[in-house]
């Protein structure tokens, strides 16, 4: 295939790879399509119709998917500056705003796999910063300036940010391949807001530089961006792009420290913390109505009220047009946020069953945050239920690289693994999850849906016990399931399991269960009300190996058509 060069840039579709002075730069799948296509017309117009109809043949899509995908790509190709490579030619499509020539096949050019070196990438860890008082206000402070940091350095190009929680010392930070680890402590007193704050070198376990941060309270965002400007600076060869960062200042500080609170609140996921997240949000936005982040704080508080993990505290259909709304909100304030793209992209999948807008808001959000782990995991569950197997695990992997402890995306991946068929990696990686969260149901909950469909009833029925037990809306129910496997066998006590997940709305469960207990009508059933409910993990249907059976159902066949899967099933 014919390779091409512009400006910096070498295409080599081939290779499906695109090097910037010889280094490589990483280009979502979307995103690629379209730069082939411009980089083909060779500085010609490619109409928005000539683009659609390559990217979406027989396929309806808003307007507004193809411009975030070519802003994905500006993204990639290097921010702001990428406007002097892509031209908009309004009301008609993109073309490259520079010269673009064909290389001929002996013509030399710098490729990473030519000995080129490969972007420099510097990996640092944000650790939860020391408070010193041990108020729930001040501790949440701690954890709320750590993870706005995490948030505005990951954001910049040339550093990788684990966050905080992914490592407790210099051991774990080794383990994980960093080299800076950030950490400090941090007082609220007399109006001031004061940080001590030292980013350690980790192969040698030495201070690289200390340095002490003081601003007033009502300034508190000030702080948040000294700290990082000092960090980005502080790293060598980190990008030099930095002094001029600042973000967005609220008109009330109180709002500021609002939302940083509730942010603190959201890590727990679980349901009486998530409503006092809620309130905070809520809280932060009357101080100032156009505070994009506590927006994008509220869209993501939204979604986890919708899901049936959490048993869905708000009805799904008021959750999710409040999330987007949020989100649209959000980014109207500052299109920026990977925080508001992600949320956006997991309303059209898990809610519109839009599958080519969630792919673009998705890659769009890893795009603008590729440090981001909520971002990477959301964009790998869309990859695995679109049975993108590879994509899926890598985008997954790349979040456990980033936070090994995150017990959310350990489940998440060992679900992408067994989508993809590989059933013991997959009980490989949810058993990690349960050696950081021992008692945690929802990883029992996985191991024992992955061992039915592997036919290892007896093992799954030990988690579906270890599962109950750790319910809270299950008091009792472990026993009379034990009892009823005494004394009336397998069947009878799969029946009061599944019940029990019906009577909760873990609708996608007890389709899955039901496969396992040989009844795939009520299996379809169950499947139907998903399809009404709008239950979360509805877009895994046509990829889950429960379902296998049932593919060349009728009724199976009608449920993917419903959600837009039409011919989507996994082999």
């Amino acid at each position: 295939m014919t390779r091409y060069a512009f400006g910096p840039f070498v295409i080599e579709p081939a290779e499906h790879r695109l090097t910037r002075d010889g280094r490589q730069v990483a280009v979502p799948r979307k995103a690629w399509q379209i730069l082939v296509l411009l980089a083909e017309a060779g500085g010609r117009l490619v109409t928005y119709d000539a683009l659609r109809e390559k990217l979406w043949p027989n396929i309806v899509v808003e307007d507004r998917t193809l411009v975030v995908h070519v802003s994905t790509l500006r993204k990639a190709l290097g921010g702001g500056s990428a406007a002097a490579y892509i031209e908009t030619v309004t009301g008609a499509g993109y073309r490259l705003a520079v010269p673009v020539r064909a290389l001929s096949p002996s013509e030399g050019f710098s490729t990473t796999g030519s000995g080129a070196r490969a972007a420099e990438i510097r990996p640092v860890a944000v650790r939860t910063f020391a408070t010193a008082e041990q108020s729930d206000a001040e501790i949440h402070l701690g954890v709320g300036i750590a993870d706005a940091l995490t948030t505005t350095l990951g954001s910049l190009p040339g550093l990788t940010v684990s966050p905080a929680g992914a490592v407790d010392d210099l051991s774990g930070a080794r383990t994980l391949g960093l080299e800076y680890l950030l950490e400090g402590a941090v007082q609220r007193s007399n109006g001031q807001l004061r940080v001590s704050a030292r980013l350690i070198d980790v192969a040698n376990g030495r201070t690289h530089r200390s340095e002490q941060f003081a601003h007033s309270q009502a300034d508190g965002v000030g702080l948040q961006d000294a700290i990082a400007r000092w960090v980005a600076t502080s790293v060598p060869q980190a990008p030099g792009a930095v002094p001029g960062l600042r973000s967005y200042r609220p008109r009330a500080a109180e709002a500021y420290f609002l939302q940083l609170q509730a942010r603190a609140h959201l890590k727990s996921f679980t349901r009486l913390p998530l409503l006092k997240a809620l309130t905070l949000f809520e809280q932060a936005l009357v101080l100032d109505p156009d505070y994009a982040m506590a927006h994008a704080g509220l869209a993501t508080t939204y979604l986890l009220m919708a899901s049936t993990a959490m048993l869905r505290p708000l009805p799904v259909d008021e959750a999710m047009p409040l999330a987007r709304r949020s989100a649209e909100r959000a980014l109207a304030l500052d299109d920026t946020l990977a925080e508001a793209w992600a949320a956006l992209g997991r309303v059209k999948m898990e809610y519109d069953w839009d599958w080519d807008g969630a792919e673009a808001d998705l890659e769009h959000a890893v795009a603008l945050n590729s440090s981001s782990v909520e971002a990477l995991a959301t964009f790998g569950e869309f990859l695995s239920a679109m049975g993108r197997h590879r994509e899926a695990i890598d985008a997954m992997e790349t979040a456990r690289r980033l936070d090994p402890r995150q017990v959310e995306t350990l489940q998440h991946l060992g679900i992408a693994y067994w989508m993809a068929g590989q059933g013991d990696k997959a009980l490989e990686v949810v058993s990690e999850s349960l050696a950081i969260e021992p008692n945690a149901p929802r990883a029992h909950y996985g191991r024992m849906l992955i061992l039915d469909q592997l036919g290892r009833h007896d093992e799954a029925m030990v988690e579906r016990l270890a599962t109950l037990r750790g319910l809270s809306i299950a008091q009792g129910v472990a026993e009379q399931v034990e009892e009823l496997l005494r004394s009336q066998g397998w069947k009878t006590a799969m029946t009061l399991w599944i019940a029990l997940l019906e009577r909760t709305n873990r609708w996608e469960g007890a389709a899955m269960q039901w496969m396992a207990a040989g009844e795939p009508g009520r299996a379809l059933d169950a499947l139907e009300h998903c399809v009404r409910a709008r239950t979360t993990y509805l877009s895994f249907a046509g990829q889950s190996p429960c379902f296998r059976a049932l593919h060349a159902d009728p009724r199976f066949q009608q449920i993917l058509r419903t959600i837009n899967l039409e011919g989507q099933v996994g082999k």
